[in-house]
């Protein structure tokens, strides 16, 4: 993207439960963070280089369902022009558009908000509209849509990340028949039931009884309850590091799974039993993640996997979301999930427009939208295809959620759940395990601290081996949900 005046390219990441654009700022890096940190988060929007930027003032970053996973972050507010895509791209801006500027290593990249709820600030009635309704108001798309997948970056060649507004890519999924309204939390609005999750490596299920998970490509890994992370554990033979809070693999696990061709599947529906459901298949090189600077000196196996306290936290990530493509229609009230297709993927796009209900009849399914005629500067908005980097997703963003959290009200570690399933025969013991464990405590590397006269650290409790900076704010929490009312 490019924001400010002249423009400023950054790379940024699209956020399913955001509303505007965050962008990393200068003071983001410093002379203890690798040389090329700046390249690393996205690069940086410098405000004071901006000829057309106006500061709003500091206020919490709105991060409503990822708090309670332990991010945290301020953001300086103001309002400046963006643009999508790089120079020569020919895709729409948007003038007087509402951006954070942030410098928390707790989210690494900048974002760009898909949800068309309006930014706040202060009051319900100091509000101002998102990215995806601004672009609607002034023509550059045909409703308030988008349909977005991760992509398969582990894949040789890699595939890129797909970001569609106003429309989808028919090129990308496999079509179902299952239409998911949105939550009457509209700060969860990707609510979906997780029905089961099995795996080909075990006769046992590692999820029996179903649950209810927010999907939010705001945060990488996949949280769910203690029980079901103790059945992963088994079944994949996995490492829990309690201090990192996060599961290891070791290299003969890793080799045995790839040889193994395992794979993980999740049934989704409306509720948490019963009724249509769509089966997101994931293989296991999609949660085969490797983590190193800044934390660590070298580079470390690990698995997306988080411990959940409470139903609060259950979460569907990035990494979900390199299998599964969503089409959420806004103005219909209502979100699809399919299987994203990784292989034999046409080079070209086939893009269908979802037109606003004023505009077309009210199908039942975003699927089954018909193909329409657009202006060439309809279309620019549309086509935003792999604007976004997402190969960045298991690149730098490793670094989120690293740190470990304190959390609300702790389960206990022995779980009331029965029949887990044991340690697989067919897997070799993790025989390095103490090893590995030494390995993670002698290579952590802690992260510097912002220096900034207007900056202090921001303690989280709990936290052992890093320490991170952030700007200082008192204000209330932007971007409060409410949904524009001028939209068309």
């Amino acid at each position: 993207m490019q924001v400010g005046n002249p423009p400023q390219s950054i790379r940024v990441l699209p956020s399913t439960s955001g509303s505007c654009l965050w962008a990393v700022l200068p003071l983001g890096c410093n002379s203890e963070d690798p040389k090329r940190c700046a390249s690393l988060r996205g690069d940086v929007f410098d405000t004071n280089k901006s000829s057309t930027w106006s500061e709003i003032g500091l206020y919490s970053l709105s991060i409503w369902e990822e708090r309670p996973l332990g991010y945290d972050g301020n953001g300086s507010y103001g309002n400046d022009t963006l643009k999508l895509g790089w120079p020569g791209d020919g895709l729409p801006s948007i003038d007087h558009q509402v951006i954070a500027g942030f410098a928390t290593k707790d989210f690494y990249l900048g974002v760009m908000g898909l949800t068309p709820y309006s930014v706040n600030f202060s009051t319900l009635y100091d509000s101002r509209p998102s990215i995806l309704s601004g672009l609607k108001a002034q023509g550059s798309i045909p409703s308030l849509s988008w349909a977005y997948t991760a992509g398969a970056y582990y894949q040789q060649p890699p595939l890129f990340g797909s970001l569609t507004l106003g429309g989808y890519d028919r090129n990308r999924f496999v079509p179902n028949n299952i239409s998911i309204p949105f939550s009457a939390d509209i700060s969860r609005g990707l609510l979906v039931g997780v029905q089961s999750i099995s795996t080909d490596t075990t006769g046992s299920p590692l999820l029996k009884d179903g649950i209810y998970a927010f999907i939010d490509s705001l945060v990488p890994s996949i949280w769910l309850p203690i029980e079901v992370c103790d059945a992963f554990e088994r079944a994949f033979n996995l490492f829990w590091n309690a201090t990192m809070e996060m599961y290891f693999v070791n290299d003969t696990i890793h080799e045995h799974l790839l040889n193994q061709k395992a794979n993980v599947s999740f049934r989704i529906g409306r509720t948490s039993y019963g009724g249509d459901t769509i089966d997101i298949i994931m293989p296991y090189e999609s949660f085969d993640l490797t983590i190193g600077s800044p934390l660590f000196e070298s580079p470390q196996r690990y698995f997306p996997l988080k411990r959940a306290q409470n139903y609060t936290q259950y979460t569907l990530g990035r990494v979900f979301l390199q299998q599964a493509y969503i089409i959420a229609d806004y103005e219909r009230s209502q979100f699809s999930v399919s299987q994203a297709l990784t292989s034999l993927i046409s080079s070209k796009q086939d893009i269908v427009t979802i037109l606003s209900p004023t505009t077309n009849s009210t199908d039942q399914n975003p699927q089954e939208r018909q193909t329409h005629s657009l202006s060439r500067g309809q279309l620019a908005g549309i086509l935003t295809g792999s604007l976004l980097f997402t190969a960045c997703i298991l690149g730098a963003l490793t670094f989120l959620g690293i740190r470990r959290r304190q959390r609300g009200t702790k389960v206990s570690e022995e779980s009331t759940a029965t029949d887990l399933p044991s340690k697989s025969s067919n897997l070799p013991e993790l025989q390095e395990a103490k090893d590995l464990e030494s390995e993670l405590e002698n290579t952590i590397r802690p992260t510097p601290e912002l220096h900034a006269t207007h900056l202090i650290e921001m303690h989280t409790p709990g936290t052992v081996h890093s320490t991170s900076a952030e700007l200082t704010s008192s204000n209330d929490v932007a971007d409060r949900p409410e949904m524009p009312t001028d939209a068309e």
